[in-house]
């Protein structure tokens, strides 16, 4: 049986929402497992709306933030951006993801690009404050 577009969204729907909470408790109570269900969660709704950008960046921010798996973050990140430009947040985090994984200049051109259109005072605050910690680090060629 084929599931009208409409009522898979929805069913996209309730599982981003009840992976959300998952991840909610898994931040509360410190629980890997309940991290992990709310990756299956997320996983679940990008089944049922494979172009459910805001399920691709959910997941890519709990990829980096609380599972440690920067590489998963940053595909689900470009992911979700490609999807919805919008979405500048994707940019925003999946440069911490680059930052994570010493890939300096992309996450400086995330940052930037978060820059550009990006409006939270704190997000643009801590874009500067990484653009600038992160040229630092970039050794320039002619140096080494």
């Amino acid at each position: 049986m084929k599931l009208t577009a409409r009522f898979r969204r929805c069913v996209a729907r309730w599982h981003y929402y009840r992976a959300t909470f998952r991840r909610h408790l898994g931040n509360a109570y410190n629980l890997r497992r309940e991290h992990e269900a709310a990756v299956e969660g997320f996983t679940r709704a990008l089944h049922s709306d494979p172009e459910y950008a805001q399920a691709y960046l959910a997941r890519g921010i709990l990829y980096w933030r609380e599972m440690g798996h920067p590489r998963q973050a940053v595909i689900d990140l470009t992911t979700a951006y490609t999807l919805a430009p919008h979405l500048i947040e994707a940019r925003l985090n999946r440069g911490v993801a680059h930052q994570q994984l010493h890939e300096y200049p992309q996450a400086i051109a995330d940052f930037e690009a978060y820059l550009n259109t990006g409006t939270d005072p704190q997000h643009r605050e801590y874009a500067q404050t990484m653009i600038e910690e992160l040229r630092e680090w970039i050794v320039p060629d002619h140096a080494t």
